[in-house]
């Protein structure tokens, strides 16, 4: 998901009209930056913070921000990790049921069908890995 602050904005949270941009895993803009984290970053995270005998989350986000000047060919972009988040993701698909001024009577009603299709297959992948978790732990 790339957020952009809405016009004038300078956060790009949930709830400030800030606009969200879905990519799949495959986009090929984010391939080097896709392939680079998953190849070579991220099996050094849990060791980075004394955890090297534990999993990842199951459920994370990762921020990352561009820090290379406009222009610079995408194999090249330099990206930082501005934060991991495990202990408040949310489920983006779902923004159309979050009570805010505009919205106070917002509920899961007001997720289109194909928002609603899209969640609950994020919910779904959770609980099958979840699951397989558990049953390996056994």
């Amino acid at each position: 998901i790339h957020k952009k602050p809405k016009e004038g904005g300078i956060s790009a949270v949930g709830g400030t009209g800030s606009v969200y941009t879905y990519y799949g895993p495959e986009e090929a803009k984010f391939a080097s930056l896709t392939k680079n984290f998953l190849e070579v970053d991220l099996p050094k995270i849990m060791p980075a913070l004394g955890l090297k005998d534990e999993p990842i989350p199951l459920w994370w986000t990762t921020d990352f921000i561009l820090s290379s000047p406009e222009g610079t060919p995408t194999e090249q972009e330099k990206w930082i990790v501005g934060e991991f988040n495990c202990s408040c993701v949310g489920i983006s698909k779902c923004l159309a049921a979050y009570c805010k001024d505009d919205s106070p009577n917002a509920s899961v009603d007001n997720i289109s069908q194909q928002d609603m299709q899209e969640a609950m297959r994020y919910g779904k992948l959770m609980g099958e890995k979840a699951l397989a978790i558990l049953t390996a732990a056994k």
